[in-house]
């Protein structure tokens, strides 16, 4: 296992652009993870939620991104600032988004996405997982 830091400072297409580099590691059976959260605002937490609740915005922007990943539009994921409020709701800051975007960018065309754990925790954070492969 390799870690690798993400420069914060670097726009999100960047941020895909080294995913699809890594696109040539997955070819040779290297596995990427991507450890981070669709939606990931610790400052609206709300203690003691169930798993099924979250805020409207929390669930409209974790909505957005799984439907563009189910449609296989994975280019578009690295725009998710352009939803607006939503987008600075749901991450106020980004570094929990950007590992999805270094994934995204390792998949091929014809590989179709799994979701697993979709559940919230604090009513603002999205525990959404992706595989692909």
């Amino acid at each position: 296992m390799l870690q690798l830091s993400m420069d914060y400072r670097r726009p999100p297409a960047e941020h895909y652009v080294l995913g699809q580099q890594l696109q040539r590691l997955r070819e040779r059976g290297v596995l990427i993870v991507g450890s981070g959260n669709i939606v990931h605002n610790l400052r609206a937490t709300r203690s003691g939620t169930a798993a099924n609740e979250a805020y409207d915005w929390a669930t409209e922007f974790d909505t957005v991104v799984q439907d563009q990943i189910k449609k296989g539009q994975l280019a578009a994921l690295p725009n998710f600032m352009g939803l607006g409020a939503v987008a600075r709701q749901a991450h106020p800051t980004h570094e929990h988004y950007l590992p999805l975007l270094y994934a995204a960018g390792a998949v091929q065309p014809s590989e179709m996405p799994r979701f697993f754990n979709t559940g919230y925790q604090s009513a603002s954070i999205s525990m959404r997982s992706v595989l692909w492969g």
